[in-house]
């Protein structure tokens, strides 16, 4: 009831059932996740499906992040981000039977997951766009399925084989194929400037093989996305006064409410990430999740009634994307 009266309350467009529904499901799974138990529940799910799972989740977030950006600022959002996400894992933690020890160097691995992946990483890619603009960066964010790969065969020793590293290109250049525009403006940009969204992605995916690390020294989810949100707000508080744009264009209640429906998204969504990369193999996790841009332009175009065609591009995109999946899952 509280979100169809919130939804009435925005005055810019007039709700629907479908943008109601998309409301209303992370707060149902908030609920199933205390009811069950959300670790047996995990533990019956296979890791690919997990990482579906959290590219469904993450796409959610992501459009409703979107939302969110149009009344607060990028950097007051993602501070948001992280410090209500760090307060959801905390209470999980405390609502579950928690650990007997906590290892200094697990807690290490998962501060540096917020200090690569949350803040800098972020950072890189929002740099990114103002260099290069931002379809071009989001091309170059997609290296991360290479670099991850890589990463997982030389520190992880997992095994790609030739239908994981088919699957995986497949995937990286559906997503190009879906991001790219020929719109972009031609314009003269310095070399090294399209050097930082692979930068961007390059850290990112160097927080893959952290958490992998850092769950098998302390097997607890909701501790390390506690402890690497926690980081990531904080060292976001601590840089804010320096940004151009650290605070909101105006204290609005209805952004901060959008913002903390996308967080509940993105915590669910963090949450079976986790558990995947805990119990699954980087190359094949990881390139499954990105299939959240497929599904982030097929909520945009939907639901959030974009100005948005459906192109050959982006259909023969998405359908390279799907292929890849299913060469990711059946390649093994």
């Amino acid at each position: 009831m509280w979100v169809a009266n919130f939804c009435l309350w925005r005055k810019e467009s007039r709700p629907n059932s479908i943008f109601l529904l998309f409301l209303i499901i992370p707060c149902e799974i908030f609920k199933i996740l205390f009811m069950i138990g959300w670790p047996s529940l995990f533990e019956s799910l296979h890791p690919n499906l997990m990482s579906f799972l959290a590219a469904i989740f993450v796409a959610v977030a992501q459009v409703m992040f979107r939302l969110a950006l149009n009344r607060l600022s990028p950097a007051f959002t993602t501070l948001m981000m992280n410090l209500m996400s760090a307060v959801f894992a905390i209470g999980l933690y405390a609502y579950g039977d928690g650990v007997n020890t906590w290892p200094l160097a697990a807690l290490f691995w998962f501060v540096l997951i917020g200090v690569f992946g949350n803040s800098m990483s972020r950072y890189l890619s929002l740099l990114g766009v103002k260099f290069i603009g931002l379809s071009r960066t989001q091309v170059l964010l997609q290296t991360v399925l290479v670099w991850s790969s890589l990463q997982g065969v030389f520190f992880l020793g997992e095994q790609m084989t030739l239908g994981i590293a088919i699957g995986t290109l497949a995937i990286m250049c559906g997503a190009i194929l879906l991001l790219y525009d020929r719109r972009t403006n031609e314009v003269t940009t310095p070399i090294l400037y399209y050097f930082v969204p692979v930068l961007a992605s390059f850290l990112l995916s160097v927080t893959f093989v952290f958490r992998k690390f850092g769950l098998d020294m302390l097997p607890s989810t909701s501790l390390g996305i506690a402890v690497s949100t926690g980081s990531a707000a904080l060292l976001l508080a601590a840089f804010m006064p320096f940004a151009k744009e650290g605070g909101t264009r105006r204290w609005d209640p209805r952004g901060l409410f959008i913002v903390l429906l996308g967080t509940m998204s993105h915590f669910i969504a963090a949450l079976f990430f986790w558990s995947a990369v805990q119990r699954g193999e980087v190359v094949q996790v990881i390139p499954i999740n990105r299939l959240s841009v497929l599904i982030v332009i097929l909520l945009s175009w939907l639901f959030m009634q974009k100005q948005e065609a459906v192109t050959w591009r982006i259909a023969f995109g998405g359908a390279i994307s799907v292929v890849g999946a299913y060469a990711v899952v059946w390649g093994r």
